[in-house]
C-alpha cells in the first residue's frame, strides 16, 4: 500500500515537473493580466461632452476624464 502512494505520487511529481512547475499562475502573473484587461475594459465619462472613450485614451485633468484636448477647460495644457 505504501509502495503504492510513493510510486504515485512519483508520477505526479514527474508529471508537475514536465509541465515545468506551472500548473497555477504565480500571484504577479495574476495581478498583471487583472490589471491590463481592467485598464482596457473600463470606459470613462467625458466630463464636458459626455462621450465614452477608454480609460487609458482618456485625458486625466484635476481627477476628471476628458475625451479630448477640446473637452480640456481652458488653461487646462
Amino acid at each position: 500500500m505504501l509502495l503504492k502512494l510513493i510510486v504515485l505520487g512519483a508520477i505526479f511529481y514527474g508529471l508537475y515537473r514536465l509541465m515545468g512547475g506551472k500548473i497555477l499562475p504565480t500571484p504577479k502573473e495574476k495581478k498583471e493580466e487583472r490589471s491590463d484587461d481592467k485598464l482596457e475594459d473600463t470606459m470613462v465619462e467625458c466630463e464636458k461632452c459626455s462621450t465614452f472613450v477608454a480609460r487609458r485614451e482618456a485625458i486625466v485633468y484635476k481627477g476628471k476624464f476628458y475625451c479630448s484636448a477640446e473637452c480640456l477647460p481652458k488653461g487646462g495644457k
